[in-house]
């Protein structure tokens, strides 16, 4: 499965408000156009109208047997792609004060100048809106039916300058767009919705076929943190208390994962409680790990060369401690 709707999520991602306890607690295109496009049907993970599960307090499920181990996945990897973008405000309202990111693709935005931008797992245009509003041309892609209609939105208030982007919704391990960009960027752990090596193998062919010579792929995604993979998954860590941004309802979120060692998949579950019933809301995301070497040697596989590889979006180098692995890569027959 080669899927992805908005952005991914940091490791022990809270909502950025009042913490409740600790973890013992618990190019050649037209972008002229406004509307979105649907490239194809069966390939979105929109599906279904809920935004999750909901279980009664204390009995959200336990991932873990007796031993610790997971009896098998907790949920599927569909589930996994789907359900954390579902609720385009709560989302928005998590990341909203994370900006080094979007800065860090922006300067190399401004590298290209005029040239058109390619935007793989969009979103609800969180790096897409910055983009167009410095005058840049963008297509951005998603899957994602509510985060799409939100950066559509977002995209018209931002006047003549949403001529500038185009919003299409596809699986993009297979676009096909006949369009050549000189930069194509898959920001906040997007990749970790490519669960498979042959998923991985056609997102990157398809990557070098829309690159225009001397183009750039530059992309972000967290580097495996063991101890954090390997936490009781019967606990549930980084609780904290907030107000849904749209209802106003006070929930108390928390999050516990279990982590397969063989796929190298972290199933995480995210809870959101009501203060006032104790009703827990479920949501379900699944992130494939890709350690730093292996990372290297698919792009290399994917004809692939790395241009730079850094840990930090201040131009930091990778090392052991690192949280993010953030890759710029060149087709391999790429001049230095």
């Amino acid at each position: 499965m080669c899927a992805r709707d908005g952005d991914g999520q940091d490791q022990d991602q809270a909502t950025e408000t009042e913490t409740v306890t600790e973890a013992e607690t618990g190019a050649e295109t037209d972008t002229g156009a406004e509307t979105v496009t649907d490239t194809g049907t069966g390939t979105g993970t929109d599906t279904g109208t809920g935004t999750g599960t909901d279980t009664d307090r204390g009995t959200a499920p336990d991932a873990a047997t007796e031993t610790g181990r997971p009896a098998g996945p907790p949920f599927s990897l569909e589930v996994g792609s789907r359900e954390h973008y579902q609720d385009p405000a709560l989302y928005d309202f998590e990341y909203r004060r994370r900006r080094v990111d979007v800065n860090f693709y922006r300067a190399l935005a401004s590298e290209v100048g005029a040239e058109p931008i390619l935007e793989l797992g969009c979103g609800t245009g969180r790096l897409l809106i910055p983009l167009v509003r410095d005058g840049r041309r963008v297509v951005g892609v998603d899957r994602s039916v509510p985060m799409l209609e939100v950066a559509r939105a977002r995209l018209a208030r931002t006047g003549r300058r949403a001529r500038q982007a185009q919003l299409v919704r596809a699986d993009f391990c297979a676009l096909g767009l006949r369009a050549r960009f000189q930069l194509v960027l898959c920001p906040f752990n997007t990749l970790q919705h490519v669960y498979a090596q042959a998923d991985m193998a056609a997102l990157l062919a398809s990557v070098r076929s829309m690159l225009a010579p001397g183009g750039r792929f530059a992309f972000d995604l967290m580097n495996p943190d063991l101890s954090w993979l390997g936490r009781d998954p019967r606990k549930r860590w980084a609780r904290t208390r907030f107000h849904h941004p749209e209802t106003g309802e006070e929930l108390i979120y928390s999050t516990n994962h279990v982590y397969d060692r063989v796929s190298q998949i972290n199933y995480i579950h995210i809870f959101y409680e009501s203060a006032d019933t104790g009703r827990v809301r479920e949501v379900r995301l699944a992130h494939r790990m890709y350690f730093p070497a292996e990372l290297v040697a698919l792009l290399e596989l994917g004809g692939f060369r790395v241009v730079e590889r850094l840990g930090d979006f201040g131009w930091g180098p990778l090392c052991s401690d690192s949280e993010q692995q953030i890759i710029i890569a060149a087709p391999r027959s790429a001049a230095p």
